[in-house]
């Protein structure tokens, strides 16, 4: 269930079922979750905000970085930016076709993005069979050369949510002390994910 205090804010054009369909076969027949379906036929990558009337702090959400990764592991946060659309506005740069079709090459296999986040990295959906649905964070600061894509294309890739609905409903405000933030981490910290 959606929490209470999130509202959509700046939506993009009204699509069909049709429009994001084709937006799938184009992205190579994959399945979308269908919770995001909905969202994308409602709001079509409007902004979720946290109730709060301080809009100068961001928002953001927890990442659960795996053992062998090569992201900076002190680090639990993910900036959330905009979402992609279906058909995005060329103002927004926020197309989710576009996006797959300038950055997918440098995304893990059977990923798709559908956020963005700071600084070039992206909120991901898991499409693989056992994890579908699941919100990955790809951290494009720790993307490297192609010799640890190669032996492990999850190497810059945390976990932050099990679902579509989940990973809206972790969505917090920007701290004003990250270190009292960083240290007070949840007991749901999935220490012993693996993105394999």
């Amino acid at each position: 269930m959606l929490r209470k205090d999130v509202r959509f804010h700046d939506p993009g054009f009204a699509v069909t079922q049709d429009d994001i369909d084709q937006v799938k076969k184009a992205l190579g027949g994959i399945a979308l979750p269908q919770d995001y379906e909905r969202f994308l036929l409602r709001f079509n990558g409007a902004q979720p905000i946290v109730a709060d009337n301080d809009l100068s702090k961001g928002q953001l959400l927890r990442v659960w970085w795996p053992a062998d990764t090569v992201a900076d592991t002190t680090d639990h946060a993910a900036l959330l930016g905009s979402m992609q659309e279906i058909q995005g506005r060329p103002e927004r740069a926020a197309d989710l076709l576009k996006t797959h079709q300038n950055i997918g090459h440098l995304l893990p296999p059977e990923t798709v993005a559908f956020a963005r986040g700071a600084g070039g990295s992206c909120f991901l959906f898991d499409l693989r069979p056992g994890r579908f649905g699941e919100v990955l964070y790809w951290r494009y600061g720790a993307l490297g050369d192609e010799a640890p894509s190669a032996v492990n294309p999850f190497h810059n890739v945390g976990w932050i949510a099990k679902d579509f609905i989940d990973f809206i409903n972790r969505i917090e405000l920007e701290p004003d002390d990250f270190d009292t933030w960083e240290a007070a981490l949840p007991p749901d910290s999935h220490v012993g994910w693996h993105a394999r």
